[in-house]
């Protein structure tokens, strides 16, 4: 199972974000225009759409790994 993670070392924090205007699942959470982005795993389902609406490329993507069983996931 894939999802996304936003690195904060690339995040330039824009005013208007791409990434959480764009998200299909709304999993992209910013509270405050000042506030850097997150995502919300209980939302996001792993489609990494994501990717392609960050200008910046500030999405990774994160791999569950094989026979975890993690909460979160």
């Amino acid at each position: 199972m894939k999802r996304a993670l936003i690195n904060p070392e690339v995040c330039r924090n824009c005013e208007t974000c791409a990434v959480s205007e764009n998200c299909p699942e709304t999993a992209v959470i910013r509270e405050e225009k000042t506030d850097r982005p997150w995502v919300d795993f209980y939302k996001c389902r792993g489609c990494l759409k994501c990717k392609g609406f960050c200008p910046n490329g500030s999405i990774l993507e994160e791999t569950r790994p094989c026979g975890a069983n993690l909460l979160g996931w």
